[in-house]
């Protein structure tokens, strides 16, 4: 990266510029479609839950059957609780906007104004992509939990259905 504004030719700033312009906010798009699949799995995993019910009504908990429920009632509870870690606001940034704009460039050249903003942006890109990163592991861990709670509940139907409760 060169040391001084100067050094960077004209046509490759302004490309890089274009490039890049959107790209905050293009992040935040990726950040909202992260959290919709957080909310979407925890929404059906609620409901994958609820069928414990339709069993336990239907046949009652004999013993081989409590163990696949416990595990999974831990793993939603688990899932639950990684999912609001994961919806919890977080801050993310966006480039130069028009207040910074003008307090700070109001009288610089375009070509400094240009070379401030693919800076910010630059930044505010590593800084969002490190946010994502966080978002995206505990997506990863939310998924693992509705697998295992969808596997205990489906075990619990079947072991409850040719188990059912002693009277």
């Amino acid at each position: 990266m060169p040391d001084e504004k100067k050094e960077v030719k004209e046509d490759t700033l302004n490309f890089i510029f274009e490039y890049t312009k959107d790209a905050p906010e293009t992040q935040l798009k990726d950040v909202e479609g992260l959290d919709n699949k957080v909310i979407q799995i925890l929404s059906v995993s609620s409901v994958i839950i609820g069928l414990v019910g339709f069993a336990i009504g239907k046949n009652g908990i004999g013993f081989p059957a409590l163990w696949p429920l416990i595990l999974a009632l831990l793993a939603y509870m688990g899932m639950a609780v990684l999912s609001f870690a994961h919806l919890k606001p977080a801050d993310f940034r966006r480039s130069f906007q028009a207040d910074k704009l003008w307090a700070y460039f109001w009288n610089a050249d375009i070509q400094d104004i240009k070379h401030s903003l693919v800076s910010d942006i630059s930044e505010a890109y590593a800084f969002n992509k490190e946010q994502i990163n966080k978002k995206a592991h505990t997506l990863r861990y939310v998924i693992i939990c509705a697998a295992v709670e969808v596997v205990a509940v489906g075990l619990f139907i079947i072991l409850s259905a040719h188990y059912p409760s002693l009277p």
